[in-house]
């Protein structure tokens, strides 16, 4: 105890140097918090974002219109749903789940311009937890697809379009016919991806089956399960009509489920990276610091301390102010992590210009346990650091000590 009270008041004699000892300390500690929750934040709402607006945990289709799906082949569609849809109904495995139609398009307006468009119909209830266009991002009008279509706000502004002018779509039939509809613009919003900013024609069910002209069915059912560890379990347990299939999201995103896979092991190398240079930035700053007081082991040795009492001193003395350090810098990053969740950091104007799917908003992750993992590297690698003096000090004699600058 009597050495834990002279580690403290040595720390408080030299405030200055003790205070930017820490701050540095603290500086690491944030570091590796904030990256950690900024890195995951990222794969975390790419994936999510891939996952609620293209495939579901588990798209359902049919064999030969998933094998085309890149074509929005209107023809190939789930003429009936009600078999499947009893059965997701039973699963214990599913969450929730939604229908989705789906077909390319040209879109008309009144002043004679035209644009190619992809056209998704979708009922708004079943996606409430998946594409669901939040009220802060309706920039005019009303999210009531009832009242007619959304389109995205790029795609507004390309063709000049406001809340209220009507639009003729075009499309082929399920039946490989021409068909079209007159249908006012319900809402101009942010769809928070640039694909669909620039392209994507926001129905309801039944205005998109009065163009395709079908009374029934969908050409996709995303299925969101309890958990993605389920995915194997749900494709067991399920029994499908035939022509019919279901494939998990990392069959279905193709490339995208590698770049998922990479990114996670690129992040992955990067955080150690930069958690390695954390540690050095750690040792440094520590090495400085008590190298700094070699004449303090050389005054220490003379008035009669025993080397093992100066090495539990400096090593008291380098825990307590990665302990602090530590702990400060950690419970920042994860503050900050938490309000940057909620808040979101918006990269709209940096990608927007690129059709790659990353989300407009990300929201980094928090994580307790890696303020634990902050602390604990701050804290050990202080400890090892501010002991390295006194193990060299060890071969001094007091004299050699005090004339060590």
């Amino acid at each position: 105890m009597g050495m834990i009270k002279l580690a403290i008041r040595n720390i408080f004699r030299n405030k200055r140097r003790s205070f930017l000892t820490a701050l540095s300390l603290s500086v690491a500690g944030f570091v590796i918090v904030a990256l950690h929750g900024y890195m995951t934040g990222v794969l975390n709402t790419s994936k999510e974002m891939m996952i609620k607006l293209d495939t579901g945990h588990v798209l359902i289709t049919t064999q030969d219109y998933f094998e085309r799906r890149t074509f929005l082949p209107q023809d190939e569609y789930i003429e009936n749903t009600y078999e499947i849809e009893k059965t997701l109904n039973e699963s214990k495995y599913v969450d929730f789940y939604t229908l989705r139609i789906k077909a390319g398009g040209m879109l008309f307006t009144r002043t004679g311009a035209t644009k190619n468009v992809m056209l998704m119909g979708i009922d708004p209830e079943k996606e409430r937890r998946a594409f669901h266009i939040e009220k802060e991002n309706i920039i005019e009008g009303v999210y009531d697809l009832s009242r007619g279509c959304i389109v995205g706000k790029e795609l507004a502004k390309t063709l000049n379009l406001k809340s209220g002018d009507t639009l003729i779509l075009v499309s082929r039939s399920v039946a490989g016919g021409i068909s079209a509809i007159k249908i006012p613009v319900a809402a101009v919003a942010n769809m928070g991806y640039t694909v669909f900013e620039k392209s994507l024609v926001l129905l309801s069910t039944p205005d998109a089956r009065r163009l395709l002209k079908t009374q029934s069915g969908a050409h996709e059912i995303l299925v969101f399960l309890k958990g993605e560890k389920y995915i194997d379990r749900f494709l067991k347990s399920i029994s499908l009509p035939g022509g019919i299939v279901a494939n998990p999201y990392t069959f279905t995103l193709g490339t995208f489920a590698f770049f998922f896979r990479f990114a996670d092991i690129f992040y992955g190398m990067i955080y150690i990276v930069i958690t390695l240079l954390a540690a050095f930035a750690i040792v440094n700053t520590m090495t400085v610091a008590v190298f700094e007081r070699m004449r303090e082991i050389g005054t220490l040795k003379s008035i009669g301390m025993t080397d093992s009492e100066i090495f539990k001193l400096f090593g008291i003395e380098g825990t307590l102010l990665g302990a602090s350090g530590g702990l400060a810098g950690s419970i920042l990053g994860f503050f900050i992590n938490m309000v940057l969740r909620v808040r979101g950091l918006s990269f709209e104007e940096m990608i927007k210009t690129f059709d790659f799917p990353f989300p407009y908003v990300v929201r980094p992750t928090t994580n307790l346990l890696i303020i634990i993992l902050a602390f604990a590297i701050v804290t050990v690698v202080s400890f090892a650091t501010s002991v390295i003096p006194a193990l060299q000090a060890k071969r001094l004699t007091p004299q050699e000590a005090l004339r060590q600058v």
